[in-house]
């Protein structure tokens, strides 16, 4: 046997045992990858905009389906639902949550403070109005003042009487 073949056979049995080593990372780096893929490069990872329903062939990050102020990218980075005005049903719109500038309120927590009053019901400015009628006077109803059950009362109303949005019972 030549010392070309010897070398040869020892290269080849060190390539497949770093293939052996390497595989396993080179499928989590694949797999992280198609986890995180954005065919529009919308900043939107495709997994998240179809479990949203939201199309992942078009670019749609400044769209805002649910008129609550929040575009689907800032629902994307939040975690909140484009296709729910409220996310967490605390009877206050998403995008007034995340705009409002206080810390007592959380788009995903619908008591962010743990002290048993809905977001919406508190007063985080103090000035006499809960947060969820602060904005009634400034933006259009399509995101607020919903009545998703078609009762004749608001669900942020609903919301204040104790009734969950949907009962028929109203």
């Amino acid at each position: 046997m030549s010392r070309f073949q010897v070398d040869r056979r020892a290269v080849t049995a060190a390539t497949a045992s770093l293939a052996a080593f390497v595989a396993p990372f080179a499928l989590a780096v694949s797999t992280s990858q198609a986890a995180s893929r954005d065919w529009d490069g919308d900043g939107m990872p495709n997994r998240w905009e179809l479990n949203n329903g939201l199309n992942a062939h078009h670019a749609n990050a400044r769209g805002d389906a649910d008129h609550d102020g929040l575009r689907n990218l800032a629902e994307f980075r939040h975690g909140s639902d484009p296709e729910d005005a409220d996310t967490d049903g605390d009877g206050e719109d998403d995008g007034d949550e995340v705009h409002d500038g206080f810390k007592s309120t959380d788009v995903t927590d619908a008591d962010t403070d743990d002290d048993g009053v809905l977001d919406g019901d508190e007063d985080a400015d103090h000035d006499g109005i809960d947060n969820e009628d602060e904005d009634d006077a400034t933006q259009d109803d399509q995101g607020e003042d919903l009545d998703s059950n078609d009762n004749g009362v608001d669900d942020e109303d609903e919301d204040d009487q104790g009734v969950v949005s949907g009962d028929e019972d109203e």
